[in-house]
C-alpha cells in the first residue's frame, strides 16, 4: 500500500508524500528509459499531478542500470545506446567514433529512427564495459571480445569454390571439397 502524506511546500503548494511500493512503483523517466521503475523511495506528487523524487545513492543506483542494459540478452535500443553513452560522460560525436560510424547515424539510432545492429551493439557493450572502469563488467567484456572473434575468425575462414567445365562448354557449380 502506497504511503500518503500532505506537505506544505516553501512556494504554498500542497504536496501529497508517497513511497514508491512493488504495488504502486515509480517510472524513473529521468533515467532516460521507458523502462526503469523504483520501490522504497519517497516521492511527492504537486497538485498539478507532477513528481518530485527523492532517489538516494543515484550513483550506484545509474551504475546498476547500465549493467543491467550491458548484460540484458535484450537487442538494444537507441534509448539504451544513449543512455550508455551519456553514462560514460562522450559527446556524440566522440562516441560516434569510438563505434566506427557517422554522427548522423548515432543521431538516427538514438531518436529510434535507424536500428541498432548487432555489431554495434555488441561494440557498444564492450565500449561501456572497458570505458566505464566498472569491475563488475569485466566478465562481460572478455565475452563479447571472444563472441567478436568468433564471428572475425569464421568470416575469415575462405570456402574453396570449384567451378567445372562440362562437355557442351557450360560451367557449373561443385560443392566444395
Amino acid at each position: 500500500m502506497e504511503a500518503e502524506t500532505l506537505r506544505k511546500s516553501a512556494v504554498g503548494s500542497r504536496r501529497k508524500e508517497c513511497l514508491a511500493t512493488a504495488e504502486k512503483p515509480f517510472h524513473f523517466v529521468d533515467s532516460g528509459l521507458d523502462n526503469v521503475y523504483l520501490i522504497g523511495i519517497k516521492y511527492f506528487v504537486d497538485e498539478d499531478g507532477h513528481k518530485i523524487a527523492e532517489i538516494p545513492a543515484l550513483k550506484q543506483l545509474m551504475q546498476l542500470i547500465a549493467q543491467d542494459v550491458v548484460l540484458s540478452p535484450r537487442d538494444l535500443t537507441g534509448k539504451e545506446l544513449r543512455f550508455l553513452r551519456k553514462r560514460l560522460g562522450k559527446k556524440g560525436t566522440e562516441y560516434a567514433t569510438y563505434l566506427g560510424v557517422a554522427p548522423e547515424t548515432l543521431s538516427r539510432i538514438e531518436n529510434e529512427k535507424q536500428a541498432v545492429s548487432l555489431q554495434l551493439q555488441k561494440l557498444a557493450r564492450l565500449a561501456y564495459c572497458v570505458f566505464s572502469a566498472d569491475p563488475n563488467l569485466t566478465e562481460c567484456a572478455k565475452s563479447i571480445l571472444q563472441s567478436i572473434l568468433e564471428e572475425i575468425n569464421n568470416k575469415s575462414k575462405k570456402t574453396k569454390i570449384v567451378l567445372e567445365m562440362n562437355d557442351h562448354q557450360e560451367w557449373r557449380e561443385l560443392k566444395a571439397a
